[in-house]
Parts: structure tokens; C-alpha cells; sequence
């Protein structure tokens, strides 16, 4: 009897201590959180490698590489902050006077270029000066904007630029990274990329440039950088040859993190142990353009027609392999200015056919769609892109079943654009690319506007874009931008298509990166691929476990 008692005994003993270290382990998982600690490496590999990684000189479409490093190494008077919008950067503070024309922006005087030399409104009128001189910008649209403006110094640390009229997205395009004038004044911007600077590439930036060659860059962090030295000491850029080769490296656990612009054709990477992915819709978006100058699309009730008869979920899953998201008015969701509240024609094909047949369309022998005689067909325009391209096949696929015949086009890129400035189309397939974190639609749809391919006409919209335009105050606009998208739905002069999205694949280890939580908004919308960078000062590959609140 004695010894059942002992082995009761340390059976009970051995199932409460069994009990407790469970309850301990689930009790410390849950009220504990990974905290960063200084230190540690990053490594990323890119498909190619930087062409032009030079501010004003860079084109991030045709060089996404060297925007990155740019990004790494630079700054502007503003940027894009943690929660997607607009905060200051090289200035610390503006004013804008009672004109909405005049901008005064303070400067830190906590700055230093990466060779120890002091920021200043020097650097700031150098560059802003050479971008209105270029012959040949990264970003043509850009330097246009700033070629009228008049860009003062005031003293060391303040700037005046002063604009033709008051613009309310102007804020955003102080984003130009700044140069140092004590390295390239004097010398011709053509020079540049054969100068001494290029293998420098000396900017105010997060992190400084250590090496740069054919395969690699690395970077170290930067100690006197104004917003705080990054977590991670060391940042380094391989540059793969192939997308194959980039995921080789990723499997094999070479490199930390991959990221990529997803393509049709491009699945995502196998299950790789402690690699986690996740997907993000970029600022862009496919488009296809009604010519409403035209019979029969200058009536909107064949445009709505044609809205409900499109199911936009079931062309991103069977003709674009699920690699887009969809989108219903020209705001991206995750922007302040989109209303979700807003609803889009919903697909329904029995009020396509309704509206149709309203407005005296009805089919022959064949399903055509026919009134007085004459077919409902329409010629649509895409280029060669492989996602747009898809989409059209499928667009004509879905409207066929509605009776209407579209007969899609594919044309060289340069042509699709002349044809599109020129309004000789019917329907056309094309995107908008690096909106950027304030999305004025005014170039787009106001019917002043050479960008208008649509030929929108309507006084409401264009007052709600003119006052939006030049109104500085954030809730004011947005409450425009709420009104446009309800009245741009119900006129519905084109239908906005998908986003496409980009891929981040890191080791479980990088945190700091806001891509998991969906409370951060840059889990919910990226501005153009370098803007995975937009907090990296707090990215962090090292860390410790520390408990927050009671543990019970």
C-alpha cells in the first residue's frame, strides 16, 4: 500500500510540473514580444543590378535597382511616413502663406552628408535648380513640374519655392532626393555617372555606401543619421542574373529576403523552412478607357451595362492567375482619399441584359446584340504586357456571353499612347504607374486635361477636382475625393481594372518590417517597389524576448 502512495505521488508530482512548464511556455509566448537589439546584417538579392543610381538622373521604372540604393542613401525635404502619409524629412517644418503659392521650409541642422560635411539650403537650391535644367531627367513629369518654380535661399537653413498656383499635392513632390553641392557643383550632370561620385554616391541617407561592384553593394548604417541609426548595421544588395537565381539563393538560405514585381507567368516561391511571403498591391493600376466622344459609349447606361456585365474577381482568377487585386474607382484602397463605403456596379449579368434590352438592343439567331440592324461589337486596344493582354482576351470573353463582340487589338506600346492622346480608339487597355502617396486624379479626369483619354465632361467633377486640387487641408479634400468617386461611379467613363502586386519574401528572423500586420499601411499599399524601404531604420535581424504586461 506504502509504495502505490509513492508512485501516485510522483505521478501527481511529474503531471503538475508537466502542467506548469506548458502553461509557463504558453503563458511567455503570449505575453512576450520580439525586441530589437543593434546589430546584425541584411541581405537581399536583386534580379540585375543598378544602371543609373544617381538622383534626378535615375528612371525607376527602367532601373529599379538603383532607385533602391537610392532610397538606402538619400533623402528629400519630405517622405512617406510609417502610416503612408506625407512627414518631414531633410525639413524638419514648412509654411505655407494665405496664397497656397508660397512654401517656407525649415531645415534640420542636425544633418550631415555620409563624408562628415553639414547639410544645408545650399544642397537643397543646388539640386532643386539642376532638376529645372536637366536635358535629359529620370523622370521626365517631374522636372517639368519644377521648371516654372522659383526656388530661393533664404539662409542656411531655410528655403522659399514658390509656385505659379496653389497645388495641394506639392508637398509629395518634395520627395526629390537631395545632393550634396560641395561634390558636384560645377560639374555637368552628363558627367556624373563617369565622375568620381558614382562609386561614392554620397548622400544624408540611413545608410552609406561601403562597396560597390558588379556583384553586390554593401551598405553600413548611418551613426549621425537624423532619424535615428538603423537597427541593422550592414545592408547588402546581391545582384542576381536571373529570377532563378534569386530564389536559388533564397532556398538555399544565402540571403535574407526577396522581392519581386509579380508577373503572370511567375509563381510563388516553394515552401522554404523559416521563409514567410507575403503579397502587396502597388500604386498602379490597369484601366480600361471608354472614348466617350463616341457613339454608342457616350451614353452611360451602356457603360454601366457593360460594368455589371464584367465580374473583375473571376478575370483575376482565371485569366491572371490570381496575381492582381481588384479595384473599383480611381483610389487605391489603403489611400486616405478611397471611401470603401462606396459600391461599384456590382456583376449581374441579368441587369447587363436588362439595360441592354432597354436601350433597344436585342439578339439575333446567334446571341449577337442587335438594334436597327446593326451589331453591338467594339475594337479594344492593349499592348504587349502579359497581364493587360490577358485581361483584354477575358474582358471580350465575359462581354461575348452578353452578346457583344470585342475584337482586342494588341499594339505597340508607343502606338497605343498616340492613339490614346489622340482619342482614336473605342476602348483601350492601359495602366497608370507611381501615383505616389497623394492621389490627385485632376491630369486624369479633369476635362482640361490632356490625360483625360476618356474625354470626360462634367461640371461636377471638375469643380470637386479644382477644389481638391488647391485645397491644403487633408479632411476638406478628402471629402471631395468622396464625392468624385459616388458621382465617377455613376457616370462610370471607364472601368478601373486590378492593381498588380509585389512579393516580399524574408527569413523569419527580419522584423521591424510592417509587411505582416495589417493595421500597418504598408501591408496595405506600397508606393513603387523601393518603398519596402520606407521603415527600414527599424528593420532589425537580432532580438530578444521581452515580456510585456502580467504573466498568469
Amino acid at each position: 500500500m506504502a509504495r502505490r502512495i509513492r508512485w501516485q505521488i510522483v505521478i501527481a508530482s511529474l503531471s503538475t510540473l508537466l502542467v506548469a512548464l506548458l502553461l509557463g511556455r504558453l503563458a511567455l509566448s503570449s505575453a512576450s514580444v520580439s525586441s530589437p537589439l543593434a546589430g546584425g546584417s541584411y541581405v537581399e538579392v536583386v534580379v540585375g543590378g543598378p544602371q543609373l543610381p544617381l538622383p534626378l538622373l535615375n528612371d525607376p521604372t527602367s532601373d529599379a535597382v538603383g532607385r533602391d540604393l537610392i532610397v538606402l542613401l538619400y533623402d528629400g525635404l519630405m517622405r512617406i511616413g510609417a502610416d503612408g502619409l506625407l512627414e518631414p524629412a531633410l525639413a524638419f517644418d514648412y509654411e505655407l502663406d494665405a496664397s497656397g503659392t508660397s512654401y517656407l521650409f525649415h531645415l534640420r541642422r542636425n544633418v550631415f552628408w555620409h563624408d562628415g560635411q553639414p547639410f544645408s539650403a545650399d544642397d537643397v537650391v543646388f539640386t532643386l535648380r539642376t532638376l529645372q535644367v536637366l536635358d535629359q531627367p529620370g523622370e521626365p513629369a517631374l522636372a517639368a513640374f519644377w521648371q516654372d518654380l522659383l526656388v530661393d535661399r533664404i539662409d542656411a537653413h531655410t528655403v522659399r519655392v514658390t509656385l505659379n498656383q496653389p497645388l495641394a499635392a506639392f508637398p509629395s513632390l518634395t520627395r526629390v532626393p537631395i545632393l550634396p553641392a560641395h561634390l558636384l557643383e560645377g560639374q555637368a550632370p552628363a558627367t556624373w555617372a563617369s565622375s568620381a561620385y558614382a562609386s561614392q554616391l554620397i548622400g544624408t541617407g540611413p545608410y552609406a555606401l561601403s562597396e560597390l561592384n558588379n556583384d553586390a553593394a554593401l551598405l553600413v548604417a548611418n551613426p549621425a543619421y537624423f532619424g535615428g541609426r538603423p537597427y541593422i548595421e550592414r545592408v547588402e544588395l546581391r545582384f542576381a542574373a536571373t529570377r532563378e537565381a534569386a530564389l536559388g539563393a533564397l532556398s538555399r538560405g544565402e540571403v535574407t529576403a526577396f522581392g519581386e514585381r509579380v508577373q503572370l507567368d511567375q509563381l510563388a516561391p516553394g515552401p522554404v523552412a523559416g521563409v514567410r511571403t507575403r503579397s502587396v498591391p502597388l500604386d498602379e493600376y490597369a484601366l480600361l478607357s471608354f472614348n466617350l466622344r463616341e457613339a454608342p459609349l457616350d451614353q452611360a447606361a451602356l457603360r454601366q451595362a457593360l460594368a455589371h456585365g464584367l465580374n473583375k474577381t473571376t478575370m483575376i482568377e482565371r485569366a491572371l492567375n490570381g496575381v492582381a487585386v481588384a479595384l473599383d474607382t480611381p483610389f487605391l484602397p489603403g489611400s486616405w482619399a478611397y471611401n470603401p463605403d462606396l459600391a461599384w456596379h456590382a456583376p449581374d449579368v441579368v441587369t447587363a441584359t436588362q439595360l441592354l434590352a432597354a436601350m433597344g438592343y436585342t439578339p439575333d439567331a446567334t446571341g449577337q446584340l442587335l438594334r436597327d440592324g446593326q451589331p453591338l461589337s467594339f475594337e479594344l486596344l492593349v499592348d504587349g504586357e502579359a497581364l493587360r493582354r490577358a485581361a483584354a482576351d477575358e474582358i471580350a470573353r465575359q462581354w461575348a456571353d452578353l452578346g457583344i463582340t470585342i475584337n482586342v487589338t494588341p499594339v505597340e506600346r508607343s502606338e497605343l499612347l498616340s492613339r490614346l492622346r489622340a482619342g482614336d480608339f473605342s476602348m483601350a487597355l492601359h495602366n497608370w504607374t507611381r501615383l505616389g502617396p497623394d492621389p490627385d486624379p485632376f491630369a486624369l479626369w479633369h476635362s482640361s486635361s490632356s490625360l483625360n483619354y476618356a474625354g470626360l465632361q462634367d461640371e461636377q467633377l471638375d469643380r470637386l477636382l479644382q477644389n481638391a486640387h488647391r485645397e491644403s487641408e487633408l479632411a476638406v479634400r478628402s471629402g471631395d475625393y468622396s464625392a468624385f468617386q459616388a458621382r465617377w461611379i455613376e457616370l462610370t467613363p471607364s472601368i478601373t481594372l486590378y492593381q498588380p502586386l509585389y512579393r516580399f519574401s524574408s527569413d523569419q528572423d527580419l522584423g521591424g518590417s510592417g509587411f505582416d500586420n495589417p493595421e500597418i499601411a504598408l501591408s496595405n499599399l506600397m508606393f513603387g517597389p523601393e518603398d519596402r524601404y520606407r521603415t527600414v531604420t527599424r528593420w532589425f535581424t537580432a532580438s530578444y524576448r521581452e515580456i510585456q504586461g502580467d504573466v498568469r
